[in-house]
């Protein structure tokens, strides 16, 4: 687990400000087709919160763009 929450997270922070989706973030991660991975991104995103965040309940960097995916956000928002 932590080779592929080594893997979002560079991809997150490699392209900071851009939204990925779900499909897209496991496609990237585990280099395999996504079909039905939402839950897998979304445990994959939570892990990924615990490490980053202060507050995982009410993350400041690793922000859901509802209908879209996920992206990282700078320390200026």
């Amino acid at each position: 687990m932590k080779q592929y929450a080594r893997s979002g997270g560079k991809l997150l922070l490699e392209h900071k400000g851009q939204v990925f989706s779900p499909a897209q973030i496991y496609q990237q991660v585990w280099k395999d087709v996504a079909f039905g991975t939402e839950n897998t991104v979304a445990v994959h995103i939570r892990h990924l919160r615990e490490k980053l965040e202060y507050d995982p309940a009410n993350p400041r960097y690793l922000k859901v763009v509802w209908g879209r995916g996920y992206k990282m956000e700078d320390d200026n928002g």
